[in-house]
């Protein structure tokens, strides 16, 4: 009788120890909850004081290519074929009811010329003074773009985009245009873009230039070419018939 008693109460011991040591463990954990709720907390709010201190110091200096009609219901504009320029003043947080609403304004390429360092201007009049010294260049001043062409031909478009020099040039690649004149399918050569950041990128910007008035020599004389074979045929087959 004495064992059994033992038996019981040594039972009764490890369940009162067993249940001590759960109520420590569900402590530890709730204790640790919400020491990390505290913690996601408080870099929230620093992530957010940091976020509204950005857009009180920067700057508004967001741009749009395109103006978008005044409507009463404002609705996200379409993106043109030239890729819009658009600064944020922050970025903004995903799914976050305190982010901040961005600004817009639109500006002209002479007032992004403007805001460009005196030493990003020195590139941009360097590069279009080597362009305008090529034989036909001439230059067209757009809203967004220059562009340099001779006739029909595009030598090089230069943008300014979130105060940088782009330079946009459309290589002829004959090869490609059989390619395309021989099948159906429609098809567009994509432009090759230099950004323009150093000295060093002056000086691509310069030899695709020379690449480009190259290729237009070369393809204005292979059509006079063409013309001519064409204008033999013709009268070829004209002596035929006759």
């Amino acid at each position: 009788m004495e064992t059994m008693l033992q038996t019981v109460v040594i039972v009764f011991m490890l369940f009162l120890c067993a249940l001590c040591l759960f109520a420590v463990v569900v402590i530890a954990r709730d204790i640790i909850y919400e020491n990390a709720k505290m913690r996601r907390d408080r870099e929230k709010e620093r992530a957010l004081e940091k976020m509204q201190a950005a857009v009180t110091a920067q700057p508004v200096s967001e741009v749009i290519e395109q103006p978008v009609a005044p409507a009463p219901a404002p609705e996200p504009t379409p993106e043109p074929e030239v890729v819009e320029e658009v600064v944020a003043t922050a970025e903004e947080e995903e799914e976050d009811e305190n982010a901040v609403a961005f600004s817009r304004h639109t500006l002209t390429m002479e007032e992004k010329y403007a805001t460009l360092s005196t030493e990003f201007k020195r590139y941009f009049d360097d590069i279009a003074k080597h362009a305008l010294g090529k034989e036909g260049v001439k230059e067209f001043k757009f809203g967004s773009s220059y562009d340099y062409k001779i006739g029909s031909y595009r030598v090089v478009r230069m943008m300014i985009k979130r105060s940088e020099i782009v330079c946009e040039f459309k290589f002829i690649d004959r090869d490609f245009r059989t390619y395309v004149g021989s099948n159906s399918v429609k098809m567009k050569q994509s432009a090759t873009a230099v950004r323009v950041l150093d000295a060093a990128a002056v000086g691509v910007a310069k030899d695709g230039i020379d690449l480009v008035c190259t290729q237009i020599a070369e393809d204005k004389q292979y059509k006079k070419e063409l013309a001519k074979e064409k204008r033999r045929e013709k009268r070829k087959e004209a002596k035929e018939n006759e």
